[in-house]
């Protein structure tokens, strides 16, 4: 079993890049911040991917769920990001292995405002709403080569702590 824990760049870092667009206690890297009379915005230095990407939206259920197959895209970044609620994204490392391996699998709630950008090659399963089901936004550079493949030694069950 994987306990869902909060995303923060440091424990993120082998699977990709955070982002806290909204504000956090995360550090602002590559983030600039703007205001005006009544509105505030952010936005990243650089381009968020290093391709170019389409934007995608999935509409999902909620914990508790099981990982059972998990995809990789070798040849593009993915950046993940909330519509409505709080997002449950799975990783593994991207690697050699023809599989996602059970042992290796992290579970990160991803709260709005908060963006994360998977490295090339990282195994992911599709993400789900912390506490329930919920919309998600996701950009990627599509039709290179995605590839699903079963999880050895899953499924695995993945549980978040009650809403507060």
């Amino acid at each position: 079993m994987i306990r869902v824990e909060p995303i923060s760049a440091t424990a993120f870092a082998p699977f990709g890049r955070v982002f806290a667009m909204a504000g956090s206690d995360m550090p602002d890297v590559g983030i600039v911040r703007t205001d005006g009379p009544g509105w505030s915005d952010a936005y990243t230095h650089d381009p968020l991917l290093s391709t170019n990407a389409s934007l995608g939206m999935t509409r999902s259920g909620g914990t508790p769920f099981e990982v059972k197959q998990m995809e990789r895209h070798p040849n593009t970044e993915e950046a993940l990001f909330c519509a409505e609620a709080p997002i449950v994204l799975v990783v593994a490392s991207a690697g050699s292995e023809v599989r996602p391996d059970a042992d290796a699998l992290r579970a990160f709630s991803i709260p709005p405002g908060t963006v994360a950008v998977m490295k090339p090659g990282t195994w992911h399963d599709a993400c789900r709403g912390l506490y329930g089901p919920t919309t998600y936004y996701w950009m990627a550079t599509v039709g290179t080569g995605t590839e699903w493949q079963d999880v050895t030694g899953g499924p695995i069950p993945v549980v978040a702590e009650p809403a507060p």
